[in-house]
């Protein structure tokens, strides 16, 4: 088990993670929310895999498992009806963890750490369900288009920053996401103003969980690095549901 969980793994490679993650995500939100779903659930199993490792939670078994079937349900519930189920859900997973953490027979050590652990890793799963929520709207595909252009163009460009410049990343990321905010402009017919705010958003995203999450020493391993990987591609799903809603 050692042998999978140590090997390690580069800021660099973590940011190469992401962007293929975020590849991965243009192509099925060019095929449809069908495989939008599926990647969604792809993303959140990874997720799933490294996210109780990363927060150092004492039983990731069952986080693991409690993760990636919120991940599943999420997307299903995305794919079939709505924005309403999806908030019902998110308040439904808080009783799954403390479910799932009362069937423990372990002694159920450091409690309230398992639990808001799992929680948290859920409700990052729950909102990647919303790239696949996103194509229901009119302007959706243009927005989650936009949203992901934008994080490809901010993980590019902090990959090419020298290691000298590695403190500048959050400005790299902040002006990356507003630079591909624009140049998705320029093959859309999206406002300029919602495609720099939507770029900016992004790149803030990045910014902060990369700010909140990467000092952790789980980080640099293997499976925690890609769960962290994983985590801006869920959030920066909210941006895009929430431009797609202004701009309808």
């Amino acid at each position: 088990m050692a042998t999978g969980i140590e090997m390690k793994m580069s800021s660099r490679a973590r940011a190469l993670v992401s962007l293929v993650g975020t590849a991965v995500l243009l192509g099925a939100v060019y095929l449809g929310p069908l495989a939008t779903a599926a990647a969604g659930i792809v993303g959140g199993v990874i997720l799933a895999m490294g996210w109780a490792f990363l927060v150092e939670l004492p039983n990731p078994g069952t986080a693991r498992r409690v993760i990636v079937s919120v991940s599943i349900v999420a997307n299903v519930v995305a794919y079939f009806l709505g924005v309403r189920e999806l908030v019902f859900l998110a308040g439904f997973t808080v009783v799954i963890g403390f479910v799932a953490e009362m069937a423990r027979r372990d002694g159920r050590p450091r409690l309230l750490e398992q639990i808001s652990g799992t929680v948290s890793g859920s409700m990052l799963a729950l909102m990647g369900a919303l790239w696949t929520r996103t194509l229901a709207l009119d302007d959706g595909l243009t927005s989650a288009r936009a949203v992901l252009t934008a994080v490809a163009v901010a993980i590019f460009l902090e990959l090419l920053i020298p290691h000298s410049l590695r403190s500048l990343r959050h400005v790299v990321y902040m002006t990356g996401g507003f630079l591909g905010g624009l140049l998705f402009m320029l093959f859309s017919d999206i406002a300029w103003y919602s495609a720099a705010i939507a770029g900016l958003a992004a790149g803030a995203i990045l910014a902060m969980f990369d700010s909140i999450l990467r000092r952790l020493p789980p980080a640099t391993r293997r499976r925690p690095g890609a769960a962290l990987a994983m985590v801006p591609l869920c959030a920066a799903a909210v941006v895009a549901y929430s431009l797609a809603i202004v701009i309808s």
